[in-house]
């Protein structure tokens, strides 16, 4: 077999692999793109609610990835290398613990490329000033912009 014919089928089973497989890199890239996106509510009126003094923090990280004065929303990174992401949320003085638990899976797209789909399976929290919360949106897909949860406060 000519060296030629050689290196073009080395070539299309290199591309066939990148095209199938995810890296770590490739992971970590795109968590800042799949953010779980979160409204704040009200138990009592159903309506929007503002958090003050919030801020979130990975379980086992030290910087908050959130520190507002006021919210809203909620924008946080799942663990792209893990099925479940733990979080501290805290408002002034008070904190609750949520966990999304989630599947991920590479999606080829374009010319070679490749894209991550997660499916939140449950989310679930301990109820300090959290009442409940409820998925409304299981799928995050890359740079899309879908509240995905509804945290209910008290």
């Amino acid at each position: 077999m000519p060296k030629h014919s050689l290196h073009i089928i080395l070539g299309v089973f290199a591309a066939l692999f990148l095209a199938v497989s995810c890296n770590i890199q490739d992971d970590m890239l795109l968590s800042y793109q799949h953010s779980v996106q979160i409204g704040l509510y009200s138990t009592s009126t159903h309506r929007d609610t503002t958090l003050l003094d919030v801020q979130a923090i990975g379980v086992g990280k030290d910087v908050p990835l959130i520190n507002e004065k006021q919210s809203k929303e909620l924008f946080l990174n799942l663990n792209m290398n893990d099925t479940k992401t733990k979080f501290i949320i805290k408002q002034r003085t008070l904190q609750d613990e949520i966990c999304f638990e989630y599947r991920t899976k590479c999606r080829p797209i374009g010319a070679g490329g490749i894209t991550m789909e997660i499916e939140l399976d449950s989310v679930y929290s301990t109820h300090v000033f959290i009442d409940s919360v409820a998925v409304v949106y299981n799928e995050i897909n890359y740079n899309e912009s879908k509240e995905n949860v509804q945290i209910f406060i008290y």
